[in-house]
């Protein structure tokens, strides 16, 4: 089940940022294509996990691993004995039933500017400047949110919440049922609030390549 989720969720990271994917020996690699990321090697199965850090280790590209597990102690220890080095210890896998999500309208002296394309773009203003946005993709059914950001000077005042109710509406009326999203430690709080149900814990490690 975690598997079908997790690609599930790849395909609308990919969209989100405009990246390719392929499969190799039937693991998940996503082409980053950044000097710090050249790929992203995506674990289905956590019982893959020790296997594919050894397989990553030896990459001669800077590459990552992404481990959705319920087992993250246990994950750790395997990915550091190959010889990764475990960047996001404490990422968590959610999902939500997007039906009934919340929409709460901007605070006064905010307004929300809505972009449309093959992604959906949400930004939040104030006095023409980016407080707040994020971007959506929705692949089938399912909406993946991805780079949910804040402006540090308007941090704390329901923006993250904002954007993604507004993504969540343009998701719903593209015929997206199902939310998606790998959330950061300080990002949970947020989409808890909202209705959002943990999926899984989620462990990220590097390799040494281009330390």
């Amino acid at each position: 089940m975690i598997g079908e989720l997790v690609e599930r969720w790849h395909r609308g990271w990919i969209a989100a940022d405009g990246l390719t994917s392929e499969y190799r020996d039937r693991h998940l690699v996503v082409h980053v294509n950044r000097s710090h990321r050249v790929f992203e090697w995506i674990a289905t199965d956590d019982a893959e996990a020790g296997a594919l850090a050894g397989i990553v280790a030896a990459t001669e590209e800077p590459s990552w691993l992404s481990v959705p597990t319920h087992s993250p102690d246990e994950v750790i220890a395997e990915i550091e004995a190959a010889g990764l080095v475990v960047a996001r210890p404490d990422e968590t896998f959610m999902r939500r039933t997007l039906a009934g999500h919340p929409f709460p309208d901007p605070p006064e002296g905010y307004t929300v500017e809505v972009t449309r394309g093959p992604v959906i773009g949400v930004q939040v203003l104030a006095d023409g400047e980016v407080a707040a946005g994020g971007l959506m993709a929705v692949v089938g059914e399912d909406a993946v949110a991805h780079r949910i950001e804040t402006a540090e000077a308007h941090r704390r005042r329901g923006l993250g919440s904002v954007v993604m109710g507004a993504l969540v509406r343009e998701a719903v009326a593209d015929g997206a049922t199902t939310g998606l999203l790998f959330s950061s430690t300080t990002g949970v709080h947020l989409y808890r609030s909202l209705g959002w149900e943990k999926i899984s814990d989620l462990v990220v490690a590097r390799n040494g390549a281009g330390a």
